[in-house]
């Protein structure tokens, strides 16, 4: 018998595998709020590209970064499809109840939003995957991608761009982000669309996620105080237990 289930490629991790990418946590937790059958295909940094290619999923040739990535997932029936956004859309396609609430239009401007909270803190949490997430057989591949993409050391990137003009312009963006939120609900709840969950929520919680993991400090200094995406996060915490 065929498996039914759903295969989730993500990366492997120092220490023990579990979740800690911003981009794979978008997809985990549509997975675990669906209540979808999946199971998890650990992979190393360098083994993206050859293991991809050979299942013979077409290189996203938008020009920005890498061809291949994670998240990844095989379907039941062998279809591949690669690409946190483009995951969600054939999810709720598959499996649409309970539905990701796609059409309310808000994961475009949560993942802008988002983003601008993530460009300044590039810089401070980096060096900390590199030294402290990506599996030790994937360091030295990882540093010298990073340094490509970067032109510098991680430890340059740390010290010429990192420190206070860093965590200000973090800070900021995250203000703006909490207000956004507090704007965007029309109704009483934890959520974008007050008591239901969207697929917007998992864009934001996936990076609140993934900086807690990445390092508790950090999530604390940027995030801790903003009473409505503390709220969020907290209320999503039934999809975020499954990490493996």
């Amino acid at each position: 018998m065929s498996d039914k289930r759903v295969v989730l490629f993500d990366l492997a991790r120092r220490g023990g595998n579990s979740c800690w990418s911003f981009n794979v946590w978008k997809t985990r937790l549509v997975l675990n709020y669906k209540g979808i059958p999946y199971t998890t295909s650990w992979i190393t940094h360098p083994e993206i590209a050859p293991t991809f290619d050979g299942l013979g999923i077409p290189p996203n040739m938008s020009g920005q970064g890498s061809p291949y990535s994670v998240p990844m997932i095989r379907l039941p029936n062998g279809d591949c499809v690669m690409d946190s956004a483009a995951i969600a859309n054939k999810l709720e396609e598959l499996y649409p109840q309970p539905s990701l609430h796609l059409d309310a239009g808000l994961h475009g401007k949560a993942t802008a939003a988002g983003g601008k909270v993530a460009g300044p803190l590039v810089p401070i949490f980096m060096p900390r995957v590199g030294r402290d997430m990506v599996a030790e057989s994937s360091v030295s591949w990882f540093r010298e991608a990073r340094h490509k993409m970067f032109g510098m050391s991680l430890e340059d990137l740390e010290a010429t761009r990192g420190g206070k003009q860093a965590w200000a312009a973090a800070k900021a963006a995250t203000r703006e982000l909490e207000a956004w939120v507090k704007e965007t609900k029309k109704e009483d709840g934890p959520f974008l669309l007050g008591s239901e969950v969207s697929y917007a929520d998992f864009v934001i919680v996936a990076f609140m996620e993934a900086l807690k993991r990445i390092g508790p400090d950090i999530y604390d200094r940027v995030c801790g105080d903003e009473e409505a995406l503390v709220a969020m996060h907290h209320a999503t915490t039934p999809w975020l237990k499954r990490d493996n």
